[in-house]
């Protein structure tokens, strides 16, 4: 099976910058998620988050440095499709992510960063339909599942960050916005109970990340 152009071009970009690196750390990102646009004024992003984990480097002078990390992004969405029904899915979007940065101030306790990360991964759609229930006043009651694989996609997300060194490490916050499709996964679903889907939505986001240097 051939690698997707992209996915070859982020290893073969790992690979060359591996031996220009001088620190290295161990980076763990986590995140939440705001959609940027809803199938309709009802329907909720709920509980979306995103998880990085993998290693750092930076270059001599602590201005420029790039990441390797291993992600995952649960892209949860419920849709109101019926007075007394809901879709309630997920997009889950795995793969590699290499994310370049630069630090205006590294020699200073608060330090202000700007970069992106180019994401490349597969994605999968797991979706269920449930029914209202007035005497628990909840979606209570599942009448259908249905998973799908939702193929492979590239995302690209810029973002700026501000972080403070500590004993052992970093630890810092992020603001973004990434192009990751919370409808890829999910539109793939087919439904006894609603058409298929046509959604797309990239997200805002806010996290955190901890380095820990070695």
């Amino acid at each position: 099976m051939k690698l997707p152009a992209s996915l070859a071009f982020i290893i073969l970009l790992c690979c060359a910058l591996r031996s220009y690196g001088q620190s290295n750390s161990f980076l763990i990102r986590l995140r939440s998620m705001q959609t940027t646009s809803n199938l309709s004024d009802d329907d909720r992003n709920k509980d979306s988050f995103g998880l990085n984990i993998g290693y750092g480097k930076m270059i001599p002078g602590n201005h420029f440095g790039y990441d390797i990390t291993g992600f995952a992004d649960f892209m949860n969405y419920n849709y109101y499709f019926d007075d007394n029904k809901r879709f309630e899915g997920t997009t889950l979007y795995t793969g590699l992510a290499v994310s370049p940065h630069y630090t205006f101030n590294p020699q200073n306790e608060v330090r202000f960063s700007a970069g992106f990360s180019l994401k490349v991964g597969y994605n999968w759609g797991y979706g269920s339909v449930k029914e209202y229930s007035s005497q628990k006043d909840d979606y209570r009651y599942q009448l259908e599942r249905k998973v799908a694989n939702g193929g492979y996609s590239v995302a690209f997300a810029p973002m700026v960050s501000v972080s403070t060194p500590f004993d052992i490490g970093t630890v810092g916050l992020e603001l973004g916005y990434d192009s990751s499709n919370f409808g890829q996964g999910i539109n793939k679903l087919r439904s006894t109970y609603y058409p298929p889907l046509n959604y797309r939505s990239g997200y805002l986001f806010l996290g955190v990340f901890i380095r820990l240097h070695h």
